[in-house]
């Protein structure tokens, strides 16, 4: 059947003002604006957000703020408040990550921003929450691996192995925008708005998973095993031929034993009592990861791959960088795309940073028949200020350049 081809997003007509940092809020961003909605970035030349100047300087930034509109507004400035609340009352969501006391000293904190329009949707994302024990607290997400019990799950029994990335930040975002769609669809039945809280702890215990249900029923805490698992043998990451490569391979039961062996072209040792069993494979796994190892070595990790997918093994490649950006597959669905981003200069006005690239960035891993994901450039700070304070706002340009003259529109 022929699709139709797609002239707007899903979510085109809502409008949403983002007041937030680094990595999780401004994911969510960027995908609600890749799905339709006209995404308001607020931030100043004075207090911006400072993976600007992760290396390279500007390219992290680009992987938040694609396609979203970028408005200068400094909030301390005491003329900022009544905009920014003007802006609310234009708009459909408002999402921000900033704490209590700055949302307070900046005049738009959660009780006073509710009053604004009894239909806004509100998403305060934090670290803890705001009540509890840790209400209030800040939390990011590279630490929150280690508090959410994630970090004690990975690693040797000497010490706790962490992801090197703000791991709960890529699935928090996710819950955010979740929560936001349905917020949305809510509203459109009720007409009534609502404020969402997403803490980021929150969202990391729920993907320990297992490991807290076992604790609950069972009082036993996670093991730290490496690569290997209570119900496989051999089971792990394998060394092969080539610098820093590796693949993996999994042997859950006595038949893919047999196989496994096949594809090694069942070697002496193979055929030795203790490795008979499952049970007997993780009494000597030591030994056993060995030899195994001892065969790997000699091969790269796609022919290991290859050879053992063949014989019914589960195996795989642990891909390094070079092996994503190189992938047929990404490449033939389009996941991989082109773009030129900001390089901050400091010291300058975010108008006048130049764009620099290209370099290669991923799209939104989702794919509608009808309405596809939107991709696009990212804007400087302040570029669209006339569009929102000037048609939207209905400021005239000599109010926008008196405020800012003034600092308030900088």
């Amino acid at each position: 059947m022929e699709q139709r081809k797609a002239t707007k997003g899903i979510l085109d007509g809502v409008r949403i003002v983002e007041l937030a940092l680094y990595l999780a809020l401004p994911l969510t961003g960027r995908l609600l604006a890749a799905l339709g909605a006209e995404v308001i970035k607020v931030e100043s030349n004075t207090a911006f957000d400072q993976t600007w100047l992760s290396a390279p300087p500007g390219l992290l930034q680009a992987e938040y703020r694609l396609l979203k509109r970028n408005i200068s507004l400094n909030l301390r400035e005491p003329k900022a408040g009544p905009i920014m609340e003007a802006l609310l009352r234009k708009s459909d969501v408002f999402v921000t990550n900033l704490g209590e006391e700055a949302l307070v000293r900046f005049g738009i904190d959660i009780p006073k921003v509710q009053q604004l329009k009894d239909d806004l949707i509100i998403l305060w994302q934090t670290g803890f929450g705001r009540t509890g024990p840790y209400g209030g607290l800040k939390g990011y997400g590279l630490m929150m691996q280690h508090a959410c019990g994630i970090s004690l799950m990975n690693g040797s029994p000497e010490r706790p192995g962490a992801a090197s990335v703000s791991y709960s930040d890529y699935h928090t975002y996710l819950f955010n925008a979740l929560a936001l769609m349905g917020a949305i669809e809510r509203r459109r039945r009720t007409g009534k708005g609502t404020v969402i809280e997403c803490p980021i702890y929150d969202s990391g215990v729920c993907t320990v998973g297992p490991a807290l249900l076992n604790y609950q029923v069972n009082r036993v805490m996670p093991s730290r095993i490496v690569n290997r698992d209570p119900f496989a043998a051999p089971h792990g990451a394998y060394p092969c031929l080539g610098e820093d490569r590796w693949c993996v391979i999994a042997v859950f039961s006595d038949e893919e034993w047999q196989s496994f062996c096949g594809v090694l072209g069942n070697p002496k040792w193979s055929k030795r009592t203790e490795f008979k069993t499952l049970a007997g494979r993780l009494n000597n796994v030591d030994e056993l990861d060995s030899l195994v190892a001892e065969w790997t070595l000699n091969r790269t990790a796609q022919e290991v791959m290859e050879e053992m997918q063949k014989a019914g093994v589960k195996a795989g490649i642990v891909a390094k960088g070079e092996d994503l950006a190189q992938s047929e597959h990404l490449k033939s669905r389009g996941f991989y795309k082109s773009i030129k981003y900001i390089a901050p200069e400091i010291g300058k006005p975010g108008l006048e940073w130049p764009e620099v690239g290209p370099s290669v960035m991923f799209s939104e891993p989702i794919n509608f028949s009808e309405t596809p994901c939107a991709f696009g450039s990212m804007s400087r700070i302040g570029q669209d200020n006339d569009y929102v304070y000037g048609k939207l706002l209905g400021m005239s340009q000599e109010e926008i350049a008196s405020l800012t003259n003034e600092g308030v529109l900088f």
